[in-house]
Parts: structure tokens; C-alpha cells; sequence
């Protein structure tokens, strides 16, 4: 009962985008079928696309690199590849309309030497937001197919190079297939944050989903239609999940022998060469986006800007959402360790954390649809006036909602940390259960809870549509600044709250490196 409890949130969200299907919009569907619906979905699938083949290419060759070959600064460029994971994607689209404006260093060097007057590339549209979110997504593939590669023994290779195969033929033949589930579950992780996009595609001048169903609410101010638009968007999500899962197809694949494969070295131009394309990437990811808001920065222009308050609403709403993260999240996970989950309760988990799947802009039009509905039944059953549209309680609600699975999965995987033999031993000696919890089993989880907290933190902070959309009036945080200031051509003044979220962002970039070395 309680598992179906903390997975009733999820299921009234659902409910409320179905829901929603009650009420005909006939003339907002009629607008949006003759100007809206053929160009989000073709922007949809080729940015899906492209951004499939441009994390796939570079998160697997790096990783490669990373896990079999040696070359000069691969230990300093192991992890600093891992950098743009930092990065917000709308950061960098804002920073990167900066770099390629057609009156800065780069623009007027290329119409110097070329006699030209037209522009380079100016990053906008399909392709550069394909480009762009290639650069900063490629991280969940690289990190999963490097942690692959590195237990992947030598036996499967050598027998493909016995068997005639050269080293290229036996990559693909061999080494790629064995840690399909590794970069397949990255792809899928960097395909739904491509559909959770929202302020990266509407910077850049790209039609998605998620800006149709911001459009369609607060522009056509149908918040039906933005739920139902938004049911389609599920359904998109929905089959990624399912490619992912046929995908992988049979995970459990192992070798006879685990020994390692010895690193490649590679010499010369060929070393220098990957070394100076991992400082490309990184450049590009991480490097001249930060160097770009620092070009931006005016330290005279900080105060009286309303750059202190965003900061604290934004430190303020990520500790209250980490908070009851960890304590749902976790309780959750150690119920279930507690007692083997049973089918009804595994499925109560399964809807409980499916909410970091779903965009923000679906869950914000679900949570105000639920907030509306429930702000008119206490009024006409219970005669309280309370005013729960336009609280801060809805982003709370949507915030848990989505990343809720980040704490479940972290204090799971240090529950599975725990031996058994460890409690029955201290049970044996006399120790009650609270002195259990508190001398064996908190020290052992504190890591993957300290964790858990850090990652759902800098989540909330860097998450945009949904706070957007829910937020009190006038209750801005450093995303919402940045939004705002970005849609009104303000790039030296979103500066300021941009390089806050990218510090905010390394902290669990070290994090990551730290746990991997």
C-alpha cells in the first residue's frame, strides 16, 4: 500500500493527460494540424536522428580510445571528455549564439579570408541544434561504453583476429556487439533528454514538442490542448523505452576469459591526432561556451539584478526537492530490500519512478491540470479557498515526480552494498535495530545518499520547463533568468546566472570521475 502511495503522484499525471481527451479542442486542433504538427514532428525525428548518430559516433570511438589505446594527455582527457555533461544545454546554446554572431572574432575572420559577406554557420535551426546537443549528450554513451570496454576481456577479440578478421572488422564484429547494453542504454538516456529539450531547441529556432506545448498554453491558452499535445510526446518517449529494450536485446552476455586487452599505444601523428581530437570536443562541449559567458561577465551589473534572489529560490527549491527525494526515493529502496518485492510492488516502483522519462513541459501541464481540479473540489466540497494554482507547491510536486527515480536508483545500488551477514552478526552481539541502522548500515549508504542528493540538487537547479511553467509570479530562479533574459536577446546578462549553473554542474561531473578512479 505504501508503494502504490508514493506511485500515486505518477499515476494521477497520467490520469490527468488522459483526462484531458474528455474536453474537444476542435479549434485549437484545427490550427494545430495546418501550422504546427508536420513541422514538430519532422524537426522531432531528424533532431532524434542526428543526435543519435553524432553521440553514438563520438561517445563509442572515444571511449574506445579511452578504454584500449594510449596516446599523449589520454589520462588528463579520460575525464575531462566528461566535462559537457556540466554543461546545461541551453547554456550553451545562448553561449554559442554568442561565439558565431556574425559580428564577432570568428564571423568576421572568415569573411576576412574568405571576401565573403555571408556567414559561416550562425548555429541555428536543425543542424546546429543537432550539433549542439551531439556535443553535450555524448557523455552518457561515452561513460557507459568506456565502463564497458574497460571489463570487456581480450579472448572475444583475438579470436576474430585469428579468424582473419582485421582490427576494424573485428570491432564491429566482436567488440561493438558485447557492450550493446552499455551504449544502447546511453543512447536511449540522450534520446529522451533530445525530447526534454526545451530551452536549446526554442534558443536555437527549433519547433519541438516541448515548445508546442508551452505554445499551446500560454499562447493559444488552451491548457487541454498542451495536455493532449503533450499525451503525443509520452507516446514518443514510450518508443524510445521500447527501442532501447529491443535494442539491448539479451544483456547477459559474458566472456570465458576476463583478461585485459593491452592498450594499443598509438605514436606519432596517429596519437597526436586523437589527442587533438578529444581537445576538439572538449573545446567545443565545455571550453569556448565557458569562455564565451566569462567574455560576457560584468561584475558591475550583479547587484540590484535580482541575481541574488533567483540564486537562493534555486538553492532553496533544489535542498527541499533533494530532501524529500531521498527520503521517498529512499525509503522506498529500502523497504524493498527489506522484503523481496512481490510483482504488485515491483509495478508500484515501476510507475513511481517513471517520472524521469517524462519532459518537464509534460509534467508541468499534468500537475496544473491536477492543481485546478483539486483547488475546485476543495472549494465546492470542503469550502476551503486555497490557493494551490501558481504555488510553489506544483513545482514541488512535478520536481519529485521526475527525479525521484535518481534517489530510488542511488540508495538502491548501496543497498545492494549491504551483506546480510553484517545485521545477523550485530543481532547476534546484542545490537538493537535502530543501533543496526546507525552504526552498520547509515556509514555504508551515506555515500550513495550524500550522492543521490548532490545529483537530484543540481538536477532541480538546471531544470527549466517544468519550474517555468509552475513557478509562483515573480518567483524566478537561475534557469528561469536565463530564459527569459535569452528570449529577449540579453546574452551578457544571462551570463552571470549561466556560469552559476555550470559550477553547479561540475559538482557532480566530479563526482562521477571520482567513483570511476
Amino acid at each position: 500500500m505504501l508503494a502504490w502511495l508514493i506511485a500515486l503522484p505518477m499515476l494521477l499525471v497520467l490520469a490527468a493527460l488522459l483526462l484531458a481527451w474528455s474536453q474537444p479542442q476542435a479549434e485549437i486542433w484545427a490550427h494545430l494540424r495546418a501550422y504546427v504538427l508536420v513541422e514538430v514532428i519532422s524537426n522531432s525525428v531528424w533532431l532524434m536522428l542526428n543526435v543519435a548518430i553524432g553521440v553514438s559516433v563520438l561517445g563509442i570511438g572515444f571511449a574506445w580510445l579511452s578504454a584500449h589505446c594510449d596516446y599523449p594527455g589520454r589520462r588528463i582527457l579520460d575525464w575531462a571528455l566528461v566535462l559537457p555533461l556540466a554543461m546545461p544545454t541551453y547554456v550553451v546554446a545562448f553561449a554559442w549564439i554568442g561565439v558565431l554572431d556574425y559580428s564577432a572574432p570568428l564571423q568576421t575572420s572568415w569573411r576576412a579570408l574568405s571576401g565573403s559577406r555571408a556567414s559561416l554557420f550562425d548555429g541555428r535551426g536543425i543542424l546546429g541544434a543537432s550539433v549542439l546537443l551531439s556535443l553535450v549528450l555524448y557523455p552518457y554513451v561515452y561513460v557507459l561504453a568506456r565502463s564497458a570496454f574497460l571489463r570487456q576481456g581480450a579472448a572475444g577479440f583475438d579470436a576474430a583476429r585469428c579468424l582473419g578478421h582485421a582490427p576494424f572488422s573485428a570491432f564491429f564484429r566482436v567488440a561493438l556487439p558485447l557492450i550493446r547494453p552499455a551504449w544502447v542504454a546511453g543512447l536511449s538516456l540522450a534520446l529522451l533528454e533530445t525530447l526534454a529539450d526545451f530551452g536549446a531547441v526554442s534558443i536555437l529556432g527549433v519547433d519541438t514538442f516541448t515548445t508546442a506545448i508551452y505554445k499551446t498554453w500560454f499562447g493559444l491558452f488552451s491548457l487541454a490542448g498542451a495536455a493532449q499535445l503533450a499525451t503525443l510526446l509520452l507516446l514518443a518517449v514510450a518508443s524510445v523505452l521500447l527501442l532501447e529494450h529491443w535494442l539491448r536485446g539479451n544483456s547477459q552476455r559474458r566472456e570465458a576469459s576476463v583478461r585485459p586487452q593491452p592498450r594499443l599505444r598509438l605514436q606519432g601523428g596517429r596519437g597526436w591526432l586523437a589527442s587533438g581530437g578529444a581537445c576538439l570536443l572538449i573545446a567545443l562541449g565545455f571550453g569556448l561556451p565557458v569562455l564565451q559567458l566569462l567574455s560576457w561577465l560584468d561584475l558591475s551589473n550583479l547587484y540590484g539584478s535580482g541575481l541574488l534572489a533567483a540564486s537562493s529560490n534555486t538553492l532553496l527549491l533544489g535542498m527541499c526537492v533533494a530532501t524529500l527525494v531521498l527520503l521517498i526515493g529512499g525509503g522506498m529502496a529500502w523497504l524493498s530490500h527489506a522484503k523481496p518485492s512481490d510483482g504488485v510492488r515491483g509495478s508500484a516502483e515501476f510507475v513511481a519512478t517513471l517520472g524521469y522519462a517524462i519532459p518537464g513541459t509534460v509534467l508541468a501541464v499534468a500537475v496544473m491540470g491536477l492543481l485546478i481540479a483539486g483547488q475546485h473540489w476543495t472549494s465546492e466540497h470542503m469550502g476551503l479557498e486555497l490557493a494551490l494554482v501558481g504555488s510553489i507547491l506544483g513545482v514541488l510536486i512535478a520536481l519529485c515526480v521526475r527525479f525521484l527515480r535518481v534517489g530510488h536508483g542511488a540508495v538502491q545500488a548501496g543497498l545492494t552494498q549491504l551483506r546480510p551477514s553484517l545485521f545477523e552478526s550485530a543481532r547476534l552481539l546484542g545490537a538493537g535495530r535502530a543501533q543496526r541502522w546507525r552504526q552498520i548500515a547509515w556509514p555504508q549508504l551515506r555515500p550513495s545518499a550524500l550522492a543521490a542528493m548532490l545529483l537530484v540538487l543540481v538536477e532541480t537547479m538546471k531544470e527549466m520547463p517544468a519550474t517555468l511553467m509552475l513557478r509562483p509570479f515573480g518567483w524566478d530562479t537561475l534557469a528561469v533568468r536565463i530564459y527569459a533574459q535569452t528570449a529577449e536577446g540579453l546574452w551578457v546578462q544571462a551570463a552571470a546566472p549561466g556560469l552559476l549553473l555550470v559550477a553547479a554542474g561540475l559538482l557532480p561531473v566530479w563526482w562521477l570521475v571520482r567513483s570511476q578512479h
